[in-house]
């Protein structure tokens, strides 16, 4: 399976740190390790939830379970780097969204959110927006949604297509 895993700089996996080789080797799940300790990536429409410094197409392989916000592998291999990322161009999307967000709901609250979403990096200007979302449009559902649409929009600006 084809999908997408965000890095740190130099291919480094953020929670576990551990540096993903870009010649194509694999990267494995310690064996006998429990549900939830694979390799972890994401498909188009989770990639607003996992938004990081680099994105990569990976693939993956072995038993594999896919779960609301995350696909989980025995193992996983860089395949190569999206370098259209863009970091900044994300997060002025997310503040242009916060600010509509805002200007629904014009309130002390909102406006906290705007002025932080402006200062932040794009992984956090992401969060913001999707927690400015639901503070506007009530946490039912309109954190989600805006998880949805943010990374519909990553997909559409970095060109992106499940294989």
């Amino acid at each position: 399976m084809i999908a997408f895993k965000w890095l740190g700089r130099g291919a480094i996996a953020p929670f576990t740190g551990v540096r993903w080789p870009a010649d194509g080797r694999w990267v494995s799940a310690p064996a006998g390790a429990p549900e939830g300790s694979g390799v972890h990536a994401c498909r188009l429409a989770q990639l607003a939830w996992w938004a990081g410094e680099e994105l990569w197409r990976v693939e993956l392989d072995g038993r594999i379970v896919e779960r609301e916000t995350e696909v989980e592998a025995e193992r996983g291999r860089l395949v190569e780097p999206i370098t259209a990322w863009s970091p900044a161009a994300f997060a002025q999307a997310c503040v242009a969204r916060t600010i509509a967000f805002a200007s629904e709901v014009p309130t002390q609250e909102m406006a906290d959110y705007v002025a932080m979403v402006t200062v932040v990096d794009a992984p956090t200007a992401s969060f913001v927006s999707a927690v400015a979302a639901a503070a506007a449009r009530g946490p039912q559902t309109a954190f989600a949604e805006e998880r949805a649409l943010q990374s519909q929009w990553l997909a559409r600006a970095l060109d992106l297509r499940e294989s």
